[in-house]
């Protein structure tokens, strides 16, 4: 039951994690393009199509009616002739170039007559009697149809190629490019007369010819529901929809298998980014990301692992913090038990011994024994004072040292010359060289038997130079030594890349002087 339990917690995490979102947005998204692509090619490529086609054949049939009622009408009102001057069309209709004229009741166009200039380079609703020799005879806009030039240079190629003198045509029509854009023409024989001899090129201002034209233009957007609308109503719906369908499904596999491997590298980087995490919040401080990239997960590993190794080295100087911390209250405690319990039996003995000489000037051992006492009581005090060390609590280096130099002054009797600069050093260098003062002072009182000592403390050439010098017995800096408090002034001056020099002889005293390197 708990196996259970847990896979079905593992497919929920997994469906519902980076991989499975992952995997839907590329779904969604490529479902999205294809609605939206098919829009598009609904709406400016299949509906522009079949609109155009019927707008096509509808414009076509008004403007063949057009033509064949001009050329009844011409052949009526001018049976000898159209007299010069006539401007076709109505001259009650606006000239809009481009634009196709309005229709009337009957489903002709109302042709507008232009006798002025036309404004632009479109195309015109126009209407063209053309002479039985090819030339215009009138027309409805005489400025770009001039009575009089040849037809075959002012109409399209295709209405022009077939006018010939002489010849004779029913019905031309179709939709062609011309310099002020695209037509649909209709040209047709006037109704005037119906043999060669009626058309001959001898009969001036006899109409031939009538040609008709509109402005044409393929339409561009339309709208999807009207689109649609139309496809249906052509039977053809189920056409557009064939390719989508089938697209959008095949998309769900292909989605599914292109989110696995887009996401698997991503989804590892981020899994293995975890179990780091969860590992420092157990407390493993060591855990070392690799970057596997240089994108934000990479980032985010490279900040991570720095962070573990502050967090490590934070953790690191605490620990050593409150181990000195520990060390310091043990010494204290200690201290304060050896102040309380030896020194006293020490003083006590020595006021004894006292006594008993006073008592007995002649008594010599009660001498021994008060000289003894009060060498044991002095290297008791000096032990106290190596067991209470000065601490820096943030007042710096100097005042530290000073304090040093006060202690052995007001507890043992020792003379302390002090010469301490303001020298502003790390916190590391600071703990370093108090350290190392306690022992060197303790070293010259307890083993050297000083009763003066000199404490200096400078700043040279990039260094920090603390020398501490004694008027004791004096050693052999070469020979060996049972204690360790040379070996730990070295060890410490060695952690931070300093040196030691000491000079001594037995009899002479001690020079010692340390120098540590500071930024």
């Amino acid at each position: 039951m708990l196996d259970s339990a847990g896979v079905l917690g593992r497919a929920r995490r997994r469906v519902w994690g980076l991989s499975g979102r992952l995997i839907v947005s590329y779904i969604l998204v490529t479902i999205a393009v294809v609605v939206l692509v098919e829009a598009l090619v609904l709406c400016f490529q299949v509906a522009p199509l079949a609109e155009g086609a019927q707008l096509h054949a509808q414009l076509q049939a008004q403007v063949n009616a057009t033509a064949q009622s001009y050329a009844q009408q011409l052949a009526q009102r001018y049976p000898d002739g159209v007299p010069t001057g006539t401007v076709l069309g109505d001259p009650g209709q606006p000239a809009q170039p481009g634009t196709v004229a309005r229709s009337a009741p009957d489903g002709t166009l109302l042709v507008p007559a232009i006798s002025g200039l036309i404004r632009g380079d479109r195309a015109v609703t126009a209407v063209v009697a053309i002479a039985a020799d090819g030339t215009v005879l009138t027309s409805s806009a005489p400025s770009r149809y001039p009575p009089g030039r040849a037809a075959a240079s002012e109409l399209p190629v295709q209405a022009g190629t077939i006018i010939h003198p002489g010849g004779l045509i029913d019905i031309k029509e179709g939709n062609v490019p011309t310099p002020y854009g695209s037509v649909i023409f209709w040209m047709v024989r006037s109704q005037g007369g119906a043999s060669a001899s009626t058309l001959s090129p001898g009969a001036p201002g006899r109409i031939a010819y009538v040609y008709v034209q509109a402005p044409w233009s393929a339409p561009g957007f339309v709208n999807p529901a009207r689109a649609w609308s139309e496809l249906t109503h052509l039977g053809e719906g189920h056409l557009v929809l064939v390719a989508p369908a089938t697209l959008l499904v095949a998309i769900v596999p292909v989605g599914v298998l292109f989110g696995l491997l887009a996401s698997w590298r991503l989804v590892h980087r981020v899994r293995r980014l975890e179990r780091a995490t969860l590992a420092v919040a157990d407390g493993d401080y060591t855990v070392a990301l690799p970057a596997s990239g240089r994108d934000e997960v990479g980032r985010l590993e490279v900040n991570f692992t720095a962070m573990t190794r502050q967090l490590g080295s934070a953790l690191a100087a605490e620990r050593q913090r409150a181990t000195a911390d520990a060390r310091a209250a043990e010494r204290a405690r200690i201290a304060r038990e050896m102040h309380d319990a030896i020194s006293q039996h020490l003083f006590g003995l020595r006021m004894i011994a006292a006594g008993m000489r006073r008592a007995d000037p002649g008594n010599q051992q009660a001498g021994v024994i008060e000289r003894i006492s009060e060498d044991a009581l002095r290297d008791m005090q000096a032990l106290l004072t190596e067991l209470r060390p000065a601490s820096l609590d943030g007042a710096g280096l100097a005042p530290a040292l000073r304090e040093i130099c006060a202690s052995y002054h007001d507890r043992l009797g020792v003379t302390v010359d002090a010469r301490l600069d303001d020298v502003t050093v790390p916190a590391p260098v600071e703990h370093a060289l108090l350290r190392i003062t306690q022992e060197a002072c303790a070293n010259a009182v307890r083993h050297g038997h000083a009763r003066r000592l000199a404490v200096s403390m400078t700043r040279q050439d990039g260094h920090a130079v603390l020398a501490v010098c004694d008027t004791g017995t004096g050693f052999d800096p070469a020979a060996r030594h049972a204690g360790s408090g040379l070996a730990h002034i070295r060890d410490r001056a060695a952690e931070l890349g300093g040196t030691v020099d000491i000079v001594s002889a037995p009899g002479r005293g001690a020079a010692l002087t340390v120098r540590v390197p500071v930024p």
